[in-house]
């Protein structure tokens, strides 16, 4: 895992810290759609940090999912037939 200096959220500590990460086994193919100040945010900070467009977007879906609550999920079945559609 490679860190970059991209800091968007740290407390005095240092322990929330945002890291862009190379990210090697992203290997699930989907189609988003993001607002446009979003993509272009992204964009920017990806040339900026000589990174992949998508090692930043999975670097900010991991930041947050690594930061909220997430047993609330935690009994949720995945429908097979809807993981199948978005492996394609």
């Amino acid at each position: 895992m490679v860190y970059f200096n991209i800091l968007l959220c740290n407390n005095n500590s240092g322990d929330n810290m945002f890291k862009i990460s190379k990210y090697k086994d992203s290997n699930v193919k989907l189609c988003i759609r993001l607002p446009e100040s979003i993509d272009n945010t992204l964009r920017k900070i990806a040339i900026k940090e000589n990174m992949s467009f998508n090692n930043v977007l999975v670097s900010c879906i991991k930041y947050s999912l690594d930061n909220m609550d997430l047993s609330l999920y935690e009994n949720v079945e995945l429908d097979e037939k809807m993981c199948k559609k978005n492996n394609k």
